[in-house]
């Protein structure tokens, strides 16, 4: 009588270790949440928004923010503050359809919302925006933060 092979049960239990793996580091991906306190993701983008590139630059004396926006007219950009959080929104409308068949479409169109966090050191009132053949850039001056005196001693 041929004995029954416990291998062949035992053997699927590393992979069902690596798929309870594999999914919950979907999981992780998926909803970064649950890992711990974190700013939730705008919820007034359209399904059609896109995201401009940006760069923070950090100097002394200031922040500067440069946004990537080709195509999208200057006064159709909302540049607010709320807190410490810098909110850059807008649209960048499709040209005037072309007649005819399109292999490729990379352009993106749409509205657009990034929201950066900076830090409490920046004097939101002296801020001064541009935008130049299509790049944006915001220059958010630090506020004169306190300098380190000394203060004499006096003999009484």
């Amino acid at each position: 009588m041929a004995r029954p092979i416990p291998w062949r049960r035992e053997i699927s239990a590393p992979f069902h270790v690596l798929q309870n793996e594999l999914n919950r580091l979907m999981e992780e991906y998926w909803n970064p949440a649950r890992l711990g306190p974190s700013e939730p993701p705008p919820m007034d983008l359209e399904p059609t928004g896109w995201s401009p590139a940006v760069d923070l630059i950090e100097t002394a004396d200031e922040i500067v923010l440069v946004a990537e926006l080709p195509g999208v007219e200057p006064g159709s950009i909302d540049l607010s503050v709320t807190g410490n959080i810098l909110s850059l929104r807008g649209v960048k409308n499709p040209d005037a359809p072309i007649e005819g068949h399109a292999p490729l479409r990379e352009r993106q169109f749409g509205t657009f919302h990034r929201q950066i966090v900076l830090s409490n050191q920046v004097n939101f009132d002296a801020a001064q925006a541009e935008a130049r053949l299509g790049v944006l850039r915001v220059k958010l001056p630090k506020q004169d933060v306190a300098k380190p005196r000394t203060i004499p001693v006096q003999n009484v």
